[in-house]
């Protein structure tokens, strides 16, 4: 019976190797090897039953577009630029080389000649952010594996490294002499040379231990009220946040295993924040809005309806020295920087998760923030390769350059297609790439099984009544995420009410486009900005939403001031003469990702940085993890175990699941690999390598 029980094992496909795809390998390999370790009910003991089980999952293949980084080290691709000035350099980032029109993973960074690490996505990690923390300080028991190491943000890695004209200076005694003081803080730009917050308040060129004082009092005076406002919603938050931890790592109760992104912020009291824009949740705050500052205003804002004389609606601010609006400056601001989308396109839960970092500590991985993505795959292969699991001279968990195209399931398996070519088949095969940037086919052979060659839209957000074969085709291609692959689905003539209803707006809506631009030998030019020559610059420039709009800009950073090695977050291609007029006219581009349709066109864009929130209108719409249950389908039962109907004896039917779901209410490094801990867990107890205390239960009679 033992060997019949745990004689199977199962396949695993993993679509994307970003942060949700590997970090849920190594959650996967987790649960593998402790089942290994553990009895029927999750104790950890030593008998013959336990000793004889083998692990339960014999592959888990990660597929990606980009190689790993350490193939494609010495390797030198064109970058992404679309940008026609000639001093272009060509390097490669830790996602080339890539097939054209790819994006790779949203998390990437390239290395220059000198060595600097600049990130080009997500750039800054949150102390707070626990999982991410976690991967980084995994270390094997012998302290064998690569632990990474944390570094300032906008650090380059390279900062100990002086110019050659520096070194020169010191080996002749000369003094090293310098014109002015380095970049330092930030300042918030307004357009037409005007700044919200000026980049050199009086404090700057104090002691640091001075400066630690009075930035904090500067910036109360300035927002008072509304300081404490936000700072209580965002402590609020975060305590209700924090709370999924304890959640995700308990396999014993049944409302622990959520079933959709949705099911978990209600568990922990934030989805109501993901179902209002941020402009709500702020006036619900009760914080002022200086409407002077802002674009594209909605008349019917409800304060202005009121009695102008009240004391609410009075903007005594203006005519108090020093005194700023919160909402248009430092929180648009951060918004813009971190989504490119302004405060009535935010929901309120991602708002607050934007803000959050502010009052934190914050760093970056020292060599790039790719290498977490590196790091949950090599620890993957070291849980199985110290656990007591059979010895396989094929790593168990592997990653794998190639294109999905197809799925393809039936009743007992999902077979993966790259173009024309077979990649095999899997029990289960887990999306972690966004569903509407994916291009692949999702289909399904005929219920009726009469002929495997009729293929049909698999259903994956549920499914609707049985149409006349016009209606259906003209459903799908409103639906596609891609109408030039000329998919037909077939009308079923045997009745059956078997097809895919539409995707929510949460799995169609195009992500927003973020253009990131590197450059060197820059010299920022203080003019442009209404600056002084001699001023102190700023090392982070944010914007307003009309600084936005001047500049084309979300974010201006001065990497090393030395170097001139700058970066811009931009919604558009910055074009040369965009580029001489804030850089000078001896800039070099250093490279030009391109998040998504970078030119603002109407043609489809499969790319793109964080997901259009539209401001909290469609969350009640996301998707669930589990997209496809082969064995609901097929009529083999219920193997779903968050529905009433599960039947914990069944494994039969493969399944698809959806890691990116968890992006439709808010995005973020941290909330990727808190999405592949959740499918994962799910993914687990179907498989039977976790049990609830009433999984564990059954099927046992009381004597």
């Amino acid at each position: 019976l033992l060997l019949f029980q745990y004689n199977e094992a199962y396949k695993i496909a993993i679509i994307g190797g970003g942060i949700s795809g590997s970090f849920t390998a190594k959650y996967l390999a987790e649960y593998d090897a402790h089942h290994r370790s553990t009895n029927s009910n999750g104790n950890n003991e030593n008998d013959d039953n336990v000793n004889n089980r083998e692990c339960l999952l014999d592959e888990i293949i990660v597929y990606d577009v980009s190689p790993p980084t350490a193939l494609s080290n010495d390797e030198s691709s064109s970058s992404s630029s679309s940008s026609s000035s000639s001093s272009i350099k060509a390097h490669s980032s830790s996602s080339d080389p890539r097939p054209s029109n790819w994006q790779g993973s949203r998390v990437s960074s390239i290395t220059l000649d000198d060595g600097s690490v600049v990130e080009l996505g997500a750039s800054i990690i949150y102390e707070g952010n626990r999982l991410v923390v976690d991967m980084m300080e995994n270390v094997d028991e012998d302290g064998t594996k690569r632990r990474l190491t944390r570094s300032k943000p906008m650090s380059t890695g390279n900062q100990q490294k002086q110019q050659p004209q520096q070194q020169q200076q010191q080996q002749q005694g000369e003094e090293i002499k310098t014109t002015k003081p380095p970049p330092s803080g930030m300042g918030i730009y307004h357009g037409n040379q005007q700044w919200l917050l000026k980049p050199s308040p009086f404090y700057i060129t104090y002691p640091k231990f001075l400066k630690s004082i009075l930035e904090p009092l500067y910036f109360l005076w300035r927002y008072n009220f509304d300081y404490f406002r936000l700072n209580g919603a965002i402590n609020k938050a975060v305590a209700s946040f924090d709370l999924v931890y304890d959640l995700l790592n308990d396999t014993d109760h049944e409302v622990t295993y959520f079933a959709s992104p949705t099911e978990m912020w209600e568990a922990m009291g934030l989805h109501s924040l993901s179902s209002i824009s941020f402009h709500d949740l702020l006036d619900g705050l009760g914080m002022s809005r200086d409407t002077s500052l802002e674009l594209n205003i909605n008349i019917n804002i409800n304060y202005q309806n009121n009695r102008w004389w009240s004391l609410e609606n009075f903007n005594w601010r203006k005519y108090i020295p020093g005194m700023g609006c919160l909402r248009a400056e430092l929180v648009s601001a951060i918004t813009l920087n971190t989504y490119n989308q302004d405060l009535n396109q935010m929901n309120g839960l991602v708002g607050l998760v934007a803000y959050v970092p502010v009052g934190g500590k914050l760093f970056s991985v020292e060599g790039g923030n790719y290498q977490l993505m590196e790091v949950a795959l090599e620890q993957s292969n070291a849980v199985y390769d110290n656990s007591t699991c059979a010895t396989q001279q094929q790593q168990r968990v592997q990653r794998r350059t190639k294109q999905i195209t197809t799925v393809v399931a039936n009743e007992n398996s999902m077979t993966l297609y790259s173009n024309q070519e077979s990649l095999g088949k899997f029990d289960i095969v887990i999306l972690s790439a966004p569903i509407q940037q994916s291009r692949i086919q999702f289909l399904v052979e005929s219920p009726m099984g009469l002929d495997t060659s009729v293929l049909h839209e698999m259903p994956l957000s549920g499914t609707v009544e049985n149409r006349d074969a016009e209606e259906d085709d003209m459903l799908y291609y409103a639906a596609s995420s891609n109408k030039d692959n000329g998919v037909v689905v077939n009308n079923n003539e045997h009745g059956q009410h078997l097809f895919a209803s539409s995707l929510p707006p949460s799995a169609t809506l195009p992500y927003t486009s973020v253009i990131t631009t590197v450059v060197s030998n820059a010299t920022l030019n203080a003019s442009h900005f209404g600056l002084r020559e001699g001023d102190t610059l700023p090392q982070s420039i944010l914007v307003s939403e009309r600084g936005k709009s001047f500049e084309g800009i979300t974010t201006l950073t001065i990497l090393s001031i030395e170097k001139g090695l700058m970066k811009t977050f931009s919604s558009k291609v910055l074009d040369v003469e965009k580029r001489n007029a804030i850089f000078g006219v001896h800039h070099v581009v250093e490279y030009v990702q391109v998040w998504g349709n970078g030119e603002g066109g109407n043609e489809k864009s499969y790319g793109g940085a964080t997901p259009s929130f539209e401001g909290g209108r469609h969350s009640k719409s996301s998707l669930p993890y589990l997209l496809y249950d082969g064995s609901e389908h097929w009529g083999k039962g219920n193997n779903n175990p968050q529905s009433s109907s599960f039947d914990n004896s069944n494994n039969g039917g493969p399944a698809l699941y959806y890691v990116n779901a968890i992006e439709s209410a808010v995005a973020a490094i941290e909330i990727s690999a808190i999405g592949a801990k959740s499918v994962s867990k799910l993914v687990a107890r179907r498989l039977g390598l976790i049990r609830t205390k009433d999984d564990r239960g059954a099927g046992h009679d009381e004597l």
